[in-house]
């Protein structure tokens, strides 16, 4: 009896997910690179799914602020590894900034809005330019 309850406990422990909630985001996130002289248009961009640390910056701040404080804006930003562009995460309802690493990206392609009591499905695109 006692090895059937330890049995159905870790189960039940198993089949919780910590992608359960009711605030937040499902995504995918694609990063791509590119000179932008010429401009490259949208639909011409390479994208892969993103493998790497994310922070979702609050977008006044990500304004506010600006890439000479990107570091305190990540600081102060909720930062998830991704793996094969997989997004989730349970966010405070308000609009977000998703961006890599690496890169200070502000742009309306990488922002998203969260509304109370529903999980976006939004997918996001974050693209850098290696030339202007």
């Amino acid at each position: 009896m006692k090895l059937f309850l330890a049995v159905l406990l870790s189960l039940l422990l198993l089949s919780c997910s910590k992608d359960d909630f009711s605030t937040g985001i499902h995504s995918t996130v694609f990063f791509g690179m590119g000179s932008c002289m010429p401009v490259i248009e949208e639909s011409d961009r390479d994208y892969e799914k993103l493998d790497g640390r994310v922070y979702l910056v609050n977008k006044a701040a990500a304004d506010s602020m600006g890439q000479p404080e990107f570091i305190l804006l990540k600081l102060n930003s909720t930062s998830l590894e991704v793996s094969n562009g997989k997004l989730s995460a349970e966010l405070p309802a308000g609009t977000f900034v998703v961006m890599p690493e690496e890169y200070f990206v502000n742009e309306p392609a990488n922002t998203v809005t969260i509304t109370e009591g529903e999980v976006s499905q939004q997918d996001v695109k974050i693209w850098i330019c290696t030339s202007y």
